[in-house]
């Protein structure tokens, strides 16, 4: 019977929208099907099939000056009920030069989180954006954003209020004070942005950390950096990620990626032999991609080893294969 509840609800999901909006309303699916196994100390730790994530997106388009975006985080899961597990990802409106201010909108709800590299993440990697990663970030929260582009084209901006625990968090487990956060990234010439985020909360704590952003493409050679800093409760970590990807495409005829990621991370800056890093090297390949040149069905492989500095620890070794696939529609 619940089974039969959620195919009713995901039904009037899909239908509903274009008649009670009255508007163009996008509907659209995400799903992450992967392969994970890990091996630390000789040990096999994990062999399993899963599914990841599955994102469920219904994106309604008021009118030109007003959208939505809501997205429910579906999820294999051992500890739900049926072996399936829900999430809100994502539950905002978006009000397009509300103010005086040229290429703007202001986001209210469940919105992005514009820190670091997590809020336009697009998982080129299997693994997460390194603020993420480590929990000084989530990738959304609850609150409101002022969002804009430099004029000419020479970047963008963002300034948030948010809760500041993330989107899994309600009720008694938030404190009560706000999280304030800016970001920044500028297009210095074609090709070149760097930029920097900052966030800040008094939770009875002072938590505060910031990030850089580097981001170099030519031709077929991209690179991301991204250097970390986390200060809570007197602890501080720091950290950085460097990933570099070359595209085989105009070279071979095969539309196919190659990728490798660095990380390293300092849980405590004032604690010897409690960091580690993390070697990634993987492919991707683009086996569909939409009239937009987008990848819409596209097979991830990746292999990772990470060192811990404290020499009594095992390295982990492994290797995941991932197809992630997506596909939408307009009402």
């Amino acid at each position: 019977m619940r089974r039969f509840w959620y195919l009713v609800c995901l039904k009037l999901l899909t239908v509903a929208p274009a008649s009670l909006i009255g508007g163009e309303t996008k509907v659209s699916m995400v799903l992450w099907n992967r392969y994970t196994a890990e091996v630390s100390g000789g040990e096999i730790n994990e062999s399993a099939f899963s599914l990841e994530r599955g994102y469920f997106r219904v994106e309604p388009m008021f009118n030109d000056k007003i959208k939505g975006r809501f997205n429910i985080d579906l999820f294999s899961d051992d500890a739900a009920l049926d072996g399936a597990g829900l999430k809100l990802k994502y539950a905002y409106l978006d009000f397009s030069e509300v103010l005086p201010i040229p290429e703007s909108k202001i986001s209210v709800g469940l919105i992005k989180h514009y820190f670091g590299t997590v809020y336009d993440w697009e998982y080129i990697s299997i693994e997460k954006a390194l603020e993420d990663k480590e929990g000084v970030a989530s990738s959304t929260d609850y609150g409101f954003a002022l969002y804009g582009y430099i004029p000419n084209g020479y970047g963008e901006y963002a300034i948030s209020v948010l809760n500041g625990e993330g989107y899994k968090k309600i009720g008694d487990d938030l404190d009560k004070e706000p999280e304030i956060a800016a970001n920044l990234r500028v297009i210095l010439i074609p090709g070149i942005t760097i930029g920097g985020s900052v966030l800040y909360e008094n939770d009875g704590n002072d938590r505060f950390a910031y990030a850089g952003v580097g981001h170099f493409s030519k031709g077929p050679f991209e690179l991301w950096c991204e250097y970390l800093v986390s200060d809570m409760s007197d602890v501080t970590s720091n950290g950085f990620m460097v990933m570099p990807i070359i595209k085989l495409k105009g070279m071979t005829g095969i539309d196919v990626d190659l990728r490798g990621r660095f990380d390293m991370w300092d849980g405590n800056a004032d604690v010897d032999d409690d960091g580690y890093m993390t070697i990634t090297a993987g492919i991707n390949w683009n086996i569909v991609r939409n009239e937009k040149g987008a990848p819409t069905v596209f097979l991830q492989l990746e292999g990772e080893r990470t060192i811990y500095q404290d020499n009594a620890l095992s390295d982990i070794d492994k290797l995941m294969a991932q197809i992630q696939w997506k596909f939408s529609n307009v009402f």
